[in-house]
């Protein structure tokens, strides 16, 4: 499965290597091109990116989309569906949880709309479960929060508070801040569909 990892702007401590085809958006391109990273396209209206720095871009990107800066997606949505259509399966978007409250909002938004993708940066990742057992080993973050996308029904095994057939609502706040108990845990999905995030405290 081809994987691409995204690289939003929004923090400039973006790390050193990737695993998968990486792709630039917007200032993240910036970002990207000030540390010497190849890039497999860059992507945004870049409206706030100087001329010298768009330069910088074109060197390390293999091919630059400029986008229109009246549009009805957001340049990381853009960037997803192009991801989409050049055939990528696993897609994770690196930094897109920083900055602005509106954009962090609408990448979360995207994760129902995209169930192959995955925000990560410095302190968390978020992904979707579907329905179905789905094991959980033990992850570099400490704490593992449950929350439902749709109206679920939910299992926890090897969890520090585990729960058996739990129904949750959309705004059900019982799956916060769990911990994992043993080196494999488990969430089931026996309906509906979840939101993780692991995280840890910096």
């Amino acid at each position: 499965m081809k994987k691409a990892v995204l690289v939003c702007g929004w923090q400039d401590d973006i790390p050193s290597s990737f695993d998968g085809d990486v792709v630039g958006i917007d200032r993240g391109a910036w970002l990207l091109a000030r540390q010497k990273t190849t890039m497999a396209f860059a992507i945004g209206d870049f409206d706030s990116i100087e001329d010298v720095d768009k330069q910088e871009i074109e060197t390390y990107a293999k091919q630059m989309i400029v986008l229109s800066t009246h549009k009805d997606v957001s340049d990381t949505e853009a960037a997803i569906d192009e991801c989409i259509r050049r055939g990528y399966g696993d897609i994770v978007l690196w930094g897109g949880l920083g900055g602005r409250f509106d954009h962090a909002w609408v990448n979360l938004l995207l994760l129902r709309k995209h169930p192959s993708l995955r925000l990560l940066d410095t302190q968390n990742e978020v992904f979707t479960l579907g329905e179905g057992t789905h094991d959980i080993g033990s992850p570099a973050c400490k704490y593992v929060s449950v929350f439902a996308l749709l109206p679920s029904e939910v299992s926890l095994v090897g969890f520090v508070y585990p729960l058996n057939h739990a129904m949750f609502e959309i705004d059900t706040t019982l799956g916060l801040s769990n911990e994992i108990q043993k080196e494999n845990a488990r969430i089931i999905v026996h309906s509906g569909r979840l939101m993780i995030i692991l995280s840890q405290d910096k």
